[in-house]
């Protein structure tokens, strides 16, 4: 593969499969990657790694598990979202897992504060990387807001931004918010559903109350079910 340069073949020793290999070939063949420069985090579901485009951007390149990921927990969020098809296997399960974060993203950027979607092959995805010169922002639970109230509010905003785009997010907790330049950026959308999907209204509640656990030990208390209804308003 020879756009593949030294810094992958090193990444990708003992990591990549073939077929990994070459939906990475086919994102360098069309100018969605560039070149990788390093690892920014190790998952059970998936690796992040930091790259840049074509136009010397900054991108974080996500590469899904095919082996190792958990096919019963992600099938009950593709199965009835009529954006998919039924799975054949895992692997065809863990790319349908990567295009759908890839929708979710393109769904709603530009509406809320999220990482743009630049493109998607197979199970691998690239998006815009938040953060600088390689750091990447740090979640919530490693750097919290400055004015955590106003964070709360404008979190809230992007989680009602985003169901009146038909859109849940599923799995919003402190983990899955950047903190960039005291700003909260929304990551992490493979688990997103439609609201018409039978599991929307619970994930959305678990998401109000996770949100509203994390500030609530900051001091700032908020009713859940106050908050539930006034996103779906």
């Amino acid at each position: 593969m020879s756009h593949i340069d030294s810094e992958l073949r090193k990444i990708s020793e003992g990591v990549f499969d073939n077929a990994t290999l070459f939906a990475i070939e086919k994102l360098i063949g069309s100018g969605k990657i560039n070149r990788f420069s390093g690892m920014l985090s190790r998952g059970k579901e998936a690796n992040l790694y930091h790259g840049f485009s074509k136009e010397g951007k900054e991108i974080a390149i996500k590469v899904y598990a095919v082996e190792t990921s958990d096919f019963r927990n992600m099938d009950k969020y593709i199965r009835g979202d009529v954006r998919f098809p039924r799975w054949k296997n895992q692997r065809h399960l863990v790319h349908l897992w990567a295009k759908k974060e890839f929708h979710n993203l393109s769904k709603i950027h530009g509406k809320v504060k999220c990482p743009e979607p630049f493109g998607v092959e197979e199970n691998v995805l690239v998006m815009s990387f938040l953060g600088e010169k390689g750091i990447p922002a740090p979640r919530l639970k490693d750097g919290p807001l400055e004015n955590p109230k106003d964070g709360l509010k404008k979190i809230l905003s992007q989680v009602r931004k985003m169901y009146r785009e038909n859109l849940v997010h599923g799995d919003l907790s402190e983990y899955n918010i950047l903190n960039w330049n005291e700003e909260p950026w929304l990551i992490d959308f493979s688990m997103g559903v439609l609201i018409d999907n039978p599991l929307a209204e619970g994930l959305l509640r678990r998401d109000v109350h996770n949100i509203l656990k994390y500030f609530g030990k900051l001091g700032i208390k908020k009713e859940e079910a106050e908050v539930f209804e006034w996103i779906k308003k």
